[in-house]
């Protein structure tokens, strides 16, 4: 086995960047499954040394760090979510899990910081592989209902150029620039992916869109529609 039959050359994900035409074929699936491991575990990377110093200096496992921020963060709108509750205390509620990052463990902080941030860190390509993958199956659906006729294989290995951008995300924990760096290679994956779509199917662009969008489309509404479920059963449970 060599690293050809796993990634595409270097060229190719250059061309693929940069929205050129038929630059999405000349790639196997599996070419294209190697190459989102290790662009996720290379996005990764800077996020797992700031996670991992982070939880050490809380002397705690990344999950609990993180759950202590959020409640501190969430410590002003509790009132405002909990008003007319009976027997919750907002503040009780907020100091909760930093009590619980607090509490003893087996192991040093350094340790436990480490290993959560790892687990972390082998996440990143993990969550990639599964967007492309269910993501992807619906977009195939909608290309199929619009007439398209590529195969499995051939569309999955064309979207997984999308992954290059996402390099960017990996300059997240830099203050300023990194939220700026996620926003770019978010929407620059998109247009990647919208790119390859095209590509595979031969559609104009705006058809191509369509099939990308309306999924996200249809999720989102379904999202709607559930919290405004569960925000009437809480009203009502109220009443």
């Amino acid at each position: 086995m060599i690293w050809r039959d796993w990634l595409p050359v270097p060229q190719q994900m250059s061309d693929a960047v940069q929205l050129r035409r038929n630059a999405y074929t000349n790639i196997s699936m599996q070419q294209a499954l190697g190459m989102i491991v290790l662009l996720g575990l290379l996005a990764g990377l800077l996020p797992f040394i700031s996670n991992w110093v982070w939880a050490a200096r809380m002397n705690t496992a990344l999950p609990f760090a993180q759950l202590a921020q959020a409640s501190v963060q969430l410590r002003d709108s509790l009132p405002a979510i909990f008003i007319g509750l009976p027997g919750i205390s907002p503040i009780l509620v907020s100091e909760l899990f930093p009590t619980i990052a607090g509490l003893p463990q087996p192991l040093p902080g350094w340790a436990a910081g480490g290993l959560s941030a790892l687990g972390e860190w082998i996440n990143w390509p993990l969550q990639w592989l599964s967007i492309w993958i269910v993501y992807g199956a619906f977009v195939m659906v909608v290309n199929k209902a619009l007439g398209a006729t590529p195969t499995l294989q051939h569309f999955y290995a064309a979207t997984g150029y999308a992954a290059v951008p996402l390099l960017l995300t990996g300059l997240s924990p830099i203050p300023c620039l990194g939220w700026l760096a996620v926003i770019l290679g978010t929407i620059w994956a998109v247009a990647v992916y919208v790119r390859a779509n095209q590509d595979v199917t031969g559609f104009p662009p705006a058809k191509a869109a369509t099939a990308v969008f309306l999924p996200a489309g249809i999720l989102l509404l379904l999202l709607f529609a559930l919290l405004a479920l569960l925000a009437f059963s809480l009203i009502f449970a109220l009443v």
